[in-house]
């Protein structure tokens, strides 16, 4: 593949990213929806399921401090979200200008490797809080810690940051040999 077909490939990857950024609302939306409405989905299950189903904390019915535990917990994941389709968007309009070993851009591909292995710390960190504060609240009977770390994402975070920092080293010896021709 030439480097105009690549090109054009970002190019297009480029506008079809508005659509990821139109997407992203509804989804939000949906999931929003999707808890929302779990009553009437417990109600239109089997009755064997519902009886099952029906044992487990159901947010609709949470006191008005632990929805605002959960909303407030949903409202960072989303936000976590965001900013990294900001950041993946802003490399492939970079790589879509042509700009793909410029130093800002490695920079950015390093910043979202931090941000995708710190965030299974984040999210298992509000799980365990969000779980103590429905404890407290009276939402939940029992607060069972969680420890399971998800270290595939981590793994893709850490190598995203390895493989930054190699690219920021051949950027920089490429450098180093146009200075010395």
């Amino acid at each position: 593949m030439n480097d105009q077909a690549a090109q054009r490939i970002f190019i297009w990857a480029d506008r079809a990213f508005w659509l990821i950024w139109l997407g992203f609302p509804v989804l939000i939306w949906l999931l929003v929806m999707q808890v929302l409405d779990s009553r009437a989905r417990l109600a239109a299950l089997a009755p064997e399921q519902a009886a099952c189903l029906a044992g487990l904390p159901q947010v609709v019915n949470f006191s008005a401090t632990g929805q605002l535990v959960f909303w407030s917990a949903f409202g960072i994941e989303m936000a976590i979200y965001a900013a990294l389709l900001a950041m993946a968007h802003w490399v492939i309009h970079c790589c879509a200008g042509g700009r793909v070993f410029v130093l800002p851009m490695i920079g950015m591909l390093r910043r979202i490797g931090i941000v995708i292995a710190v965030y299974p710390l984040i999210s298992l960190l509000l799980l365990n809080l969000s779980m103590a504060a429905y404890v407290a609240t009276g939402d939940m009977v029992v607060f069972i810690p969680d420890f399971a770390l998800d270290l595939p994402v981590l793994g893709v975070g850490l190598l995203l940051m390895v493989m930054a920092a190699a690219m920021r080293m051949a950027a920089r010896l490429h450098q180093d040999a146009e200075l010395t021709i």
